[in-house]
Parts: C-alpha cells; structure tokens; sequence
C-alpha cells in the first residue's frame, strides 16, 4: 500500500487549455498592442505639440511686425496731421500770390515815378548847366 501511495504521489499536469491559453494569449497581445499604441500615441502627441508651438512663435512674431506697422502708421499719421496743420490751402496761397502781385505793381509804379522824377531833375541839371555853360561860353567869345 506504500507503494501505491508514492506512486499516487506525482500527480498529473494538467495541459493548459484552450480558454485559458487563448485569453492569456489574447491578453498578452492586448496589452503589447497598447503598448505600442500608447508610444505612437506620444510620439504623434510630441509632434503635434512642436507644431503648434512653432505655429504660435510665427504667430507670435508676426503680430510683433503688424504691432511696428500700426506704430509707423501712427506716427506718420500725426506727423500728416501736424503738416495739415501749419501748411496752406489753396485759398490761402491765392491770398498770398494775389498780395505778391499786387506788391509787385505797386513796387514797378515806384520805380516808374523815381525815375520819372529823376529824369525831370535831370533836366532841370541840364538846362541849369546848359544855361550856365552857355553864359560861360559867351563870355568866353
């Protein structure tokens, strides 16, 4: 009977069965697949990331270079308000051109009298002279 006990003792495996081998199989292969899912997933994450953080610093700089224009479009646009501002209208430069012209005439008519004047005491020198010289030459003959 002894020896029928130890030869009762080792006991039969059992082969893994078909449930069981397919469900560690197919978890094993679930979570391989998430595995490699997951990484994908960071790496597409990482890429997408970068991209919109480049997106956002060329967006970045270019309301930077929109913010400079609008500066120098103010700035021009007070200093155009500034010109507006002390320069003349066309009025007001046919006043002055109208005053200039009437400046001038008055300038020539000045001109014209001088010398009108000047021409009668010339005259006047003359016939003095003229006179005188004349006297001097009859004394002298």
């Amino acid at each position: 009977t002894t020896s029928r006990l130890a030869q009762e003792a080792p006991k039969k495996k059992r082969p893994i069965g078909g449930f069981r081998g397919g469900l560690v199989g197919f978890l094993l292969g679930v979570t391989s697949a998430g595995a490699f899912g997951f990484v994908y997933l960071i790496e597409e994450y990482q890429k997408a990331t970068s991209l919109v953080l480049s997106s956002v610093d060329e967006l970045e700089k270019s309301s930077l270079k929109v913010r400079e224009y609008v500066k120098k479009i103010e700035t021009v646009e007070s200093d155009l308000n500034k010109l507006r501002a002390n320069s003349a209208t066309s009025q007001q430069l046919a006043q002055v051109k109208a005053d200039w012209r009437k400046q001038n005439d008055i300038l020539t008519r000045d001109h014209l009298e001088l010398k009108a004047h000047v021409w009668e005491i010339e005259q006047d020198v003359d016939s003095a002279l003229g006179r005188a010289s004349s006297a001097k030459s009859k004394k002298n003959n």
